[in-house]
């Protein structure tokens, strides 16, 4: 039997009852017919004569309906009709929320109910004192918990910080499903991209998704130099190819990336980055880029171009890389549950210049997880935060001296849209959350970061 279920304003600890269907006077909610049960679970199945059973092909949960009998004790039947309209009311909302705190757990959930009208009433269940109404109302699959905040982290732009280098992890979450995050990220300034990314399978710990160019072999017309502080490493270098002999799309160096302590963490979905420059004292030049895997797995990635701005870096997307590149792998040994490990593969970063005179300056090639979430936004115009709003899947600028869940949270409209594309992070209970960002900034940049969360409970918040 329920201590709290009422309807309510927001999620919080503090907040407005629009409507107390358990106060313990006019309305009790009684524990007959009390049935918040999980939803019901969606799935897609083939099954046909060539095989046993099914094969599950996807899964998720539906809609919910909350069922409960609520009594309406008014002194007089004017009172009772006013319950019954109140009740009404809350009902035909589009959207609302349902508090639910059990009298075994100390915790509440907010149920985010949908537009309902199934109920019945019963104005005779004691003649000319008690009204019934026994009801059923469309909910979200999961119900939220209380907003949690975690510690601000300060993220460096330079994989080869000391501390958070363009990756932190993210512990104790809590709740019975993953969550959309509230980010906010401080100003990144004018036409700022950056690039943010999670990974909570295959032992993401395990993994090193970075290399620094110069750590390579050399390929034809390149070599290393001492590179100024602009790049990363201690002593800072890079490589410079000046297609002095050869101007074909032509293997200019070759990495061993990824690599991991542990070798199942190898397998997944990357995306490649490199970043790359033109010494300030050339001319703007562009380039046609592409990564190449070789060897057992022959198979080259998708040409792009590329104009960099003398003296300017550019954070180079290559498109998507396999591990593994070309194999068919299970994700677990037979029946062993225990998963395949995969061994180093190299990757080749080839280059052409097609305008210009500018040698091209390689600082690391940068593998971005993108087997789970992976987005790209872009600040066009300089504000107070970036806000990456998981709960309503959308991406703005949020004036300087606004605070999202304080009393001023003035969104920056004046700044224009904020492009995004790909899919905002989730935060997985249970797991270590690795989450990965760069940024089209300076390599000594650090950006600091702000994440919360509302749990998503299946019933009751245990945590």
């Amino acid at each position: 039997m329920p201590s709290t279920w009422k309807f309510v304003d927001r999620p919080e600890e503090v907040h407005s009852t629009l409507l107390d269907m358990n106060d313990g006077a006019d309305w009790r909610t009684s524990s007959e017919d009390f049935n918040i049960s999980p939803p019901p679970v969606n799935r897609s199945l083939v099954r046909n004569a060539l095989i046993d059973g099914g094969i599950l092909t996807a899964a998720s949960y539906d809609l919910r309906e909350l069922q409960f009998t609520v009594r309406l004790h008014g002194e007089t039947e004017a009172q009772r009709v006013s319950q019954l309209k109140a009740f009404e009311k809350e009902l035909a909302k589009p959207a609302n929320l349902l508090m639910y705190q059990s009298q075994l757990h100390d915790r509440p959930v907010f149920f985010r109910t949908l537009r309902s009208d199934s109920f019945e009433l019963d104005t005779q269940f004691v003649p000319g004192s008690v009204w019934q109404i026994k009801a059923s109302i469309a909910a979200e699959p999961y119900a939220i918990g209380i907003r949690r905040d975690l510690a601000p982290i300060a993220v460096a732009n330079d994989p080869a910080a000391v501390t958070n280098p363009t990756r932190f992890d993210i512990q104790g979450i809590v709740g019975d499903g993953p969550t959309p995050a509230f980010v906010r990220i401080d100003d990144l300034g004018d036409e700022t991209t950056i690039v943010l990314a999670q990974r909570t399978i295959n032992n993401p710990t395990a993994l090193t998704n970075w290399v620094q160019a110069e750590s390579g072999t050399m390929g034809v017309d390149t070599a290393t130099f001492n590179a100024p502080a602009t790049f990363s490493g201690t002593p800072n270098r890079g490589t410079r190819t000046t297609f002095a002999t050869n101007n074909l799309v032509s293997r200019r160096i070759t990495v061993t990336v990824p690599t991991a302590s542990s070798s199942e963490a190898l397998r997944g979905r990357y995306r490649v980055f490199v970043r790359a420059s033109v010494d300030a004292a050339a001319d703007d030049s562009t380039f046609l880029m592409r990564w190449e895997r070789f060897g057992p797995a022959f198979a080259p990635g998708p040409t792009v171009t590329v104009t960099i701005p003398n003296g300017e870096f550019r954070l180079v997307d290559l498109g998507i890389l396999e591990v593994p590149t070309a194999t068919t792998a299970p994700s677990s040994i037979g029946y062993s549950a225990l998963p395949p490990g995969f061994v180093d593969e190299e990757l080749a970063i080839h280059a052409s210049r097609i305008a210009g005179t500018g040698a091209l300056d390689l600082d690391y090639v940068y593998l971005m997880p993108a087997d789970e979430r992976l987005c790209s936004v872009q600040q066009v115009r300089a504000n107070g935060f970036l806000i990456l709003d998981g709960p309503n899947d959308s991406t703005y600028g949020m004036a300087a001296g606004s605070t999202p869940f304080g009393l001023v949270r003035t969104i920056d409209n004046g700044g224009g849209l904020v492009p995004r594309i790909g899919g905002l992070p989730m935060l997985v209970p249970g797991v270590s959350n690795r989450w990965y960002l760069l940024t089209s900034r300076a390599l000594s940049d650090t950006r600091t970061v702000e994440i919360s969360y509302w749990p998503r409970w299946l019933d009751v918040a245990t945590a």
